[in-house]
């Protein structure tokens, strides 16, 4: 049994988890505040694009630029981001447990300043779990996130070397699709790798406590993603 519910926040930790149930259900607090963190991530990076292309703002193709970048961003980080979240609570769920993302106003604003400052961090929040959670449990939740980063990169991989052969044509729709393909998979693959450095609270730790050879897995699939996208310059 648990205590009383809450919009804004888990509810005090419960004995008995709740049946697992089909679906995912989501509160209307959690998809406000997940719809801002990726909208947030994604205008800090465009930022950073936009400020270092050193593309004048007077420029007559300004404008498109910047919409170009901003929804290369917004499929990147919708995906690595919003899949990887989804991922989380979808398994712990089916656990039977309360789950819902919150999202980080520092960490979204800090996402901004660094963003002038020439690089990327950006901490948008995380999904909060609630229950009477074991390790294994812990290690499978915390799995869910950066496994779906690597299958979305290897998908968008896959995408990109599709499209790649077909570069050489003037084609400026091929090439936008090849650079947001290419950018998203690069995305997935960066923050399946730094999500499971196995220092607390990244979900690299809890795998680790859970099933060293399975922590192995991903990181040595990681690593193989990025070195093919690398070898491949899809990743430029």
């Amino acid at each position: 049994m648990r205590g009383p519910s809450s919009e804004y926040a888990a509810p005090p930790v419960y004995v008995f988890p709740d049946p697992p149930k089909p679906g995912i259900r989501f509160s209307r607090v959690e998809l406000v505040q997940l719809a801002i963190a990726i909208l947030a991530l994604s205008g800090a990076l465009t930022l950073l694009n936009v400020v270092y292309s050193g593309l004048p703002r007077s420029s007559p193709g300004f404008l498109l630029f910047v919409g170009i970048v901003f929804a290369s961003a917004l499929v990147a980080v919708g995906t690595g981001v919003g899949v990887h979240e989804i991922a989380h609570k979808a398994v712990a769920q089916r656990y039977g447990h309360w789950a819902e993302f919150r999202y980080n106003p520092m960490g979204l604003l800090l996402a901004f300043v660094f963003a002038f400052l020439g690089f990327i961090y950006g901490a948008p929040g995380a999904t909060l779990v609630s229950g009477n959670v074991t390790r294994e449990q812990h290690g499978r939740i915390s799995a869910a996130g950066p496994a779906s980063n690597l299958a979305l990169a290897a998908g968008f991989l896959g995408l990109s070397s599709l499209i790649a052969p077909g570069l050489e044509s003037p084609d400026l729709g091929l090439f936008v699709v090849f650079s947001l393909a290419a950018n998203t998979a690069l995305m997935n693959v960066i923050l399946a790798g730094f999500n499971m450095i196995p220092v607390l609270p990244l979900d690299g730790a809890k795998v680790w406590a859970w099933n060293k050879p399975v922590y192995v897995a991903i990181v040595g699939l990681a690593i193989a993603l990025f070195l093919l996208g690398y070898q491949s310059d899809f990743f430029l």
